[in-house]
């Protein structure tokens, strides 16, 4: 049992929904409606939700993730 050691997350590892949208070339309202069901994954800090730039980053590289609005 290895255990990983992470480093830990700066501002620019943490992307917003209008971010994420821009990276993926569609509105924020898809971003938002993909997060809500579990498309796209994200975590809720109080009203906002947050995106892991890694994470996103991931999913597009995931040839088993198809991604429609």
């Amino acid at each position: 049992m290895g255990s990983t050691v992470r480093r830990p997350l700066t501002a620019s590892d943490v992307m917003t929904a209008a971010e994420v949208a821009a990276l993926l070339r569609v509105p924020r309202s898809t971003v938002d409606d993909w997060a809500r069901r579990g498309i796209v994954p994200s975590k809720k800090v109080g009203r906002r939700r947050l995106y892991v730039r890694s994470r996103i980053e991931a999913l597009l590289l995931d040839d088993d993730t198809e991604l429609s609005p």
